[in-house]
């Protein structure tokens, strides 16, 4: 019995310690899984780095991913998932639609969610669990309205956005008109479309074009974006495009072809910044994945580490995480530093990306400002 009981207690003092569960929800399938698929990629490759140095509180990360198939039930369904596999907090999710479902599961339930890629201001200077390393959706359309109006001088725009994901392209769409209006200029024509019935954009283009505008600002995923260029073009119409952020994937490049050549888009996070550590990442993840990343990836690299130092003040777990997120305490990862306010908000410089020669090249950086701003 001596040595029975010697031997379990060594072995249980050998026993490896008990892996801090962190969730991932995101669109995985579909036409628009590009951000949900960079993003889980993104956050795997921060989970490896962490563990190999270490963990957090000598305890090693471990990613639960769910799909939420880019609906708010199936977010819903994977939040509620995730919470039954016992995850301290869930990184997700990456369109605004669906984290404001997803968080209907996760506030009652008391568990932390951080979102990469959200930005809807309905999420805003909240008291909640819900944090956030992307840009607020005002600051990404002002940006963008002031590039429009201001240096390529376009003052007539038509609008086209998806409201199958409204909860971010209906603020921004109305940001960028706000702001528009200020500096001078009007919505000539605004549609708005449902990705999920396969919207005929030659039609699409064909009304906006009877708008006459100087440019047409896509609030739309990568794909859609790429497939209204295309029909635009091949009607021959060669009107300017901008579009918001959401647009800004390797899909809209590889879909969209010559189509999408000069199309400029307000960016969440400045990828071709000159930085060893953010070299580096970009790659490592295409060395690992076979592609290069997008600020989808890069955006959810850098929410796991300010998860991850939350993590570390709360010896990894769940109670306390909100507390520790909202000390404001700098983090340095891929070679910047960032800090959440007392919100779960972040304030960046928003750059701006223009389609040269089949990839993203960099604009001149802005300063974010309220729409409306000078």
């Amino acid at each position: 019995m001596a040595v029975w009981l010697a031997g379990a207690l060594l072995a249980g003092a050998c026993a490896a310690p008990a892996p801090v569960r962190l969730g991932f929800a995101g669109e995985l399938t579909g036409n628009q899984s590009d951000l949900g698929i960079e993003g889980r990629d993104g956050a795997l490759l921060a989970v490896a780095d962490l563990n190999a140095a270490g963990g957090v509180a000598g305890r090693p990360l471990e990613l639960i991913v769910r799909d939420d198939l880019g609906t708010p039930e199936g977010a819903a369904a994977a939040d509620r998932a995730l919470i039954a596999e016992g995850v301290v907090a869930i990184l997700g999710h990456m369109t605004s639609s669906q984290t404001l479902a997803g968080l209907a599961v996760t506030e009652p339930a008391g568990v932390v969610m951080f979102s990469p890629t959200t930005s809807t201001p309905a999420l805003s200077g909240r008291d909640d669990l819900f944090f956030r390393v992307i840009t607020p959706t005002p600051d990404l359309a002002s940006a963008l309205s002031r590039y429009a109006a201001d240096v390529a001088g376009l003052r007539r725009v038509a609008i086209v956005l998806d409201l199958d994901n409204a909860g971010y392209t209906l603020p921004f769409a109305e940001a960028f008109s706000a702001d528009l209006q200020t500096r001078g200029g009007q919505v000539v024509r605004r549609l708005e479309i449902s990705s999920a019935e396969n919207p005929d954009f030659a039609a699409v283009a064909r009304e906006l074009q009877a708008a006459e505008p100087d440019g047409v600002l896509l609030v739309l995923s990568a794909v859609d974006a790429a497939l209204f260029a295309q029909q635009a073009r091949l009607a021959g119409w060669a009107v300017p495009l901008v579009a918001a952020p959401w647009a800004q994937t390797e899909t809209l490049l590889r879909t969209g072809g010559g189509a999408v050549e000069g199309m400029v888009l307000s960016a969440p996070y400045d990828l071709v910044r000159e930085a060893p550590a953010l070299r580096d990442f970009q790659s490592r993840y295409t060395e690992r994945f076979g592609r290069a990343p997008g600020f989808a990836a890069a955006l959810a690299y850098e929410s796991v580490h300010v998860l991850a130092a939350a993590l570390q003040r709360t010896g990894g777990a769940a109670a306390g995480l909100a507390e520790a997120l909202s000390q404001g305490d700098r983090v340095t990862v891929l070679g910047g530093e960032l800090a959440l306010d007392t919100h779960g908000d972040v304030v960046r410089p928003v750059p701006l990306v223009v389609v040269q020669a089949g990839a993203f090249r960099s604009l001149e950086a802005l300063t974010p400002t309220t729409p409306g701003s000078p």
